[in-house]
């Protein structure tokens, strides 16, 4: 079925709607997954389930704690020397799959660095 366009002085409808994703995907940096970084906050240890320069995915082992909880700790990275601080927020809880992500906040150079070399 064709739209009917009346014939006269029409012009194009100009939006800022934006394309099609590829795949929906809204994240800003790229997703690997690794066992390779283990997080230490809220007492517990936690291997990323996955991460990026932006964030962690980890098991859902506080499920009291609320979004927007900002919490800090301590990152190892398997085959890297060091230990690195770090600050992250509680940005989503997926109760399907037990899951917390958590966003990077301000992290140093030197977290950015060791994330960074075990991507290349």
């Amino acid at each position: 079925m064709e739209a009917y366009r009346p014939q006269g002085n029409v012009s194009t409808l100009k939006t800022a709607v934006p394309g099609p994703s590829q795949a929906g995907e809204k994240r800003a940096n790229k997703r690997f997954i690794s066992q390779q970084i283990k997080l230490t906050f809220l007492g517990v240890d936690h291997v990323a389930v996955n991460w990026s320069l932006g964030g962690v995915l980890v098991d859902d082992r506080h499920p009291h704690v609320a979004l927007g909880t900002s919490v800090s700790g301590i990152m190892s990275v398997r085959g890297c020397e060091g230990r690195f601080r770090f600050a992250a927020e509680l940005v989503r809880r997926d109760e399907r799959t037990k899951e917390l992500a958590f966003r990077f906040i301000n992290p140093s150079r030197a977290l950015l660095d060791v994330l960074t070399r075990i991507t290349e």
